[in-house]
Order: structure tokens, then sequence, then C-alpha cells
């Protein structure tokens, strides 16, 4: 049961990553996977009505757009740290000005 669950997690995460796979230039590569591993690409692809490579090439790129969400998001980390730090160096200074505003 675990398999088919697996599976189906893989189809659907891969499901947006799949190309019209007429349209995309080929090459061939041959890779040795572990059977349970290959099972359930085969399994998600039947589940999807696609092929193994497609299922395979669609995960390589989701895992593709994961690395380079993370690498944005830490990259905004650090912005936001930045920003936060020039703030509070400067909260002291738009308190005193802030407090010659005649209102």
């Amino acid at each position: 049961m675990k398999t088919h669950l697996s599976y189906r997690a893989l189809a659907e995460s891969v499901a947006p990553y799949l190309t019209d796979e007429e349209r995309v230039p080929r090459a061939k590569l041959s890779i040795s996977l572990p059977a349970d591993l290959l099972e359930l690409v085969r399994a998600a692809a039947s589940e999807r009505g696609t092929t193994v490579s497609a299922t395979i090439a669609a995960s390589l790129r989701r895992t593709l757009a994961d690395v380079e969400q993370a690498r944005l998001d830490a990259a905004l980390a650090l912005d936001a740290e930045a920003n936060l730090e020039l703030a509070r160096a400067y909260e002291s200074t738009a308190a005193r000005l802030l407090a010659t505003v005649e209102w």
C-alpha cells in the first residue's frame, strides 16, 4: 500500500513539469535505478498516461525548480535581514527627526 501512495504522490508532484514530448529534442541516456524506484516511476508514468522517460524528465525539472526556488528564497531572506538591520540602525534617527516635526 505504501508503494501505491508513493507513485500517486510522484505522479501528482511531477504533473506540472511534464512537457509535450513531441516538440522537445531528445538524447539517449542509460541509467541504473533501484528496482523499487523503477517500479514506482513506472506506476507514476502509467497513472499519468505518459512514459517512464517523461516522468523522470519531469522529476528532474521539478528538482531543479525546487533547488532554484530554495536559492531565491535564501537570497530574499538575506536581503530581508539586511533591510531589517538598516531599519533598526535608522530607528533612533527617525525618532529624533519625528520629534522635531510640528504637527
